[in-house]
């Protein structure tokens, strides 16, 4: 039992939960009430949703493989070594990448366009070369994860909308890429948190992440980034406003403008590894209040 809860643990179930749930809102809450169509059938959908947990789920176990001893310096729990084998985690890591990238060619090849699934193993390609390259040098590490997590919305569209294109599908997909384009945005921010939280460790090990090397940059590029997101976040409730969308200028205001207001005062004078926790709590809550906004198209459309 207790095996079991760790490796649901390895995996991050939590996120994967979020993934499912974002890719089923651009479909459900965008796509089809906006294009009334898609390209795959429920079941297929399904098994899209899937390929991206399963090459998600590979890329933490590949990542947790790789960093034990830094995160036994960052005080964080271990979970290969002790009830997980590093055999164990290594056959999950190839196993999963497996289906994920099988399944991403076998929807390609559904809807006409088989190049589709080279997206999937550059994704698993991609989080195998972070965990023993990138997550170590500067910046592009945060970069590669940022992307990675913008593909998680933009594949939507991608396997639904390109092949069979009508109306809206134009104005759908911008939406949905302005969508991928926070979901970047708020990666790459969160992504520059969790190096501050870890830097302790992280320089004993001789990593030269951003947070590292650049502190006082890092710093300036968080709070710089954040202004801009809070900047264009009222933009758009204010647009909500102007055409009468009360109730979804509601939910922007309230449950993501305030709260990334907050993060951003609470991100001015931060030193300490708590501190850099709790803004990295705050920041994946407002990443999950901002996607859970896709809910008003269902109600505009």
């Amino acid at each position: 039992m207790v095996k079991l809860l760790d490796f649901f643990r390895l995996i991050r179930t939590k996120n994967l939960l979020i993934i499912a749930i974002s890719q089923y809102l651009i479909r459900y809450a965008i796509i089809i009430p906006m294009t009334d169509s898609k390209s795959l059938s429920d079941l297929q959908f399904f098994c899209l949703v899937m390929s991206a947990i399963f090459i998600a789920a590979a890329g933490y176990i590949i990542n947790d493989y790789f960093d034990t001893r830094v995160d036994r310096l960052n005080n964080r729990k271990l979970i290969i070594d002790h009830t997980i084998k590093r055999r164990e985690a290594i056959l999950l890591h190839f196993v999963f990448s497996g289906i994920g990238i099988f399944l991403g060619f076998f929807l390609g090849w559904k809807v006409g366009i088989v190049n589709l699934g080279f997206i999937n193993l550059f994704c698993s390609s991609a989080l195998w070369f972070y965990s023993t390259h990138f997550k170590r040098a500067y910046l592009s590490g945060n970069l590669l994860i940022s992307l990675l997590a913008a593909l998680v919305i933009l594949i939507i569209p991608l396997y639904e909308i390109i092949p069979n294109p009508n109306t809206n599908s134009v104005n759908a997909f911008y939406i949905i890429c302005g969508y991928s384009i926070f979901a970047f945005i708020m990666t790459f921010i969160r992504e520059i948190i969790k190096d501050f939280e870890d830097a302790n460790g992280d320089k004993k090990m001789g990593y030269t992440t951003f947070a590292i090397v650049s502190a006082k940059t890092a710093k300036k590029v968080v709070q710089s980034l954040t202004l801009i997101l809070i900047t264009i976040i009222g933009i758009v409730a204010f647009l909500q406003l102007k055409y009468s969308a009360y109730l979804a200028a509601t939910y922007v205001i309230m449950i993501v403008e305030v709260p990334f207001i907050y993060f951003f005062i609470k991100s001015i004078g931060v030193n300490y590894k708590k501190e850099y926790h709790h803004l990295s709590q705050t920041i994946k809550l407002i990443m999950i209040t901002g996607t859970l906004s896709m809910l008003v198209f269902t109600l505009l459309f």
